[in-house]
């Protein structure tokens, strides 16, 4: 069912959102700025014809620590709307931004105590009517695309969560061990629990071992890395439990390589949910259990 879902979600989201409603043809096109992939990709699909955006972190540069350089300052000052996280998530982004004359900061716009808004499907449809929001009020001879590319792409990442929802429901695992707590706002809002381990890049041989026996307590198969984390606190503990290593992916930004030309932010959302489902040996994973 999942992967059913997956092939009609990113044939959704490729072939455009709002194919019926139109803008103003007089209506300028917005230019947006963000430095996080969801972001981009949120904009992208509620703006439609009438926005162009730019990701201003290169594939391959952690998206939390990039420093903007000052040609990209200058381009992020003349901006007609940022989208950033705000609340110092990226700093110099948010630096750099405070130049610009329209900015939304998602967090704070959201009240969530919780940075990673695009890994929580619910909250994640939140942030783009937000997102919609701003970018009405800033070229409002578009909002009638904008309120279209909303609802359609919302609807989509609505349907992920309940797909989030369905599978994760069923697992009869429910405890993630993680290198941080990037996805401890989605475990809570889905019923899971997510333990950190392997913060630490040079862990001691005692924390290793208290962090194994947590996950053999727990009777976890996996530990799981991100990627622009040191992988060998994670990989210690992994070995010291007889677990495997995989990875969760933040979706912040791409690898040096690039994704997939077919990637987006919907299927690579059910790409982690896949990756979750198998090593919490979910009923319906589409691997073998671990």
């Amino acid at each position: 069912m999942r992967s059913a879902t997956l092939i009609a979600l990113s044939v959704l989201v490729v072939a455009g959102c709002g194919a019926g409603s139109s803008a103003d043809p007089a209506a300028p096109v917005l230019h947006v700025y963000t430095s996080l992939y969801p972001l981009a990709q949120a904009v992208e699909q509620i703006g439609q014809g009438k926005v162009t955006v730019t990701d201003v972190v290169p594939a391959g540069a952690d998206p939390l620590t990039y420093v903007l350089v000052p040609a990209q300052v200058a381009e992020l000052r003349q901006a007609g709307l940022v989208v950033e996280i705000g609340g110092g998530f990226q700093t110099s982004f948010e630096k750099a931004a405070a130049g610009s004359p329209h900015v939304l900061a998602l967090q704070a716009a959201l009240g969530a105590s919780d940075p990673y808004v695009w890994l929580d499907p619910n909250v994640m449809q939140r942030a783009i009517a937000a997102i919609a929001r701003a970018m009405e009020d800033t070229n409002p001879e578009a909002a009638g695309l904008y309120r279209s590319g909303e609802q359609d792409f919302s609807a989509s990442v609505e349907s992920t969560g309940i797909d989030y929802e369905s599978t994760l429901s069923a697992c009869p695992r429910t405890t993630i061990f993680t290198a941080d707590d990037a996805f401890g706002a989605m475990a809570r809002d889905y019923g899971l629990r997510d333990v950190v381990v392997g913060s630490s890049p040079d862990p001691s041989q005692s924390s290793v071992s208290g962090a194994a026996g947590e996950v053999e307590a727990a009777g976890a198969t996996t530990v799981f890395g991100e990627p622009w984390l040191s992988e060998t606190p994670i990989e210690a503990i992994a070995e010291a439990a007889h677990a495997k290593v995989r990875t969760l992916d933040t979706l912040a930004g791409p690898p040096e390589v690039g994704w997939p030309a077919q990637a987006n932010y919907i299927n690579l959302l059910e790409s982690n949910l896949g990756t979750l489902s198998s090593a919490l040996g979910c009923p319906d994973a589409a691997t073998g259990s671990d």
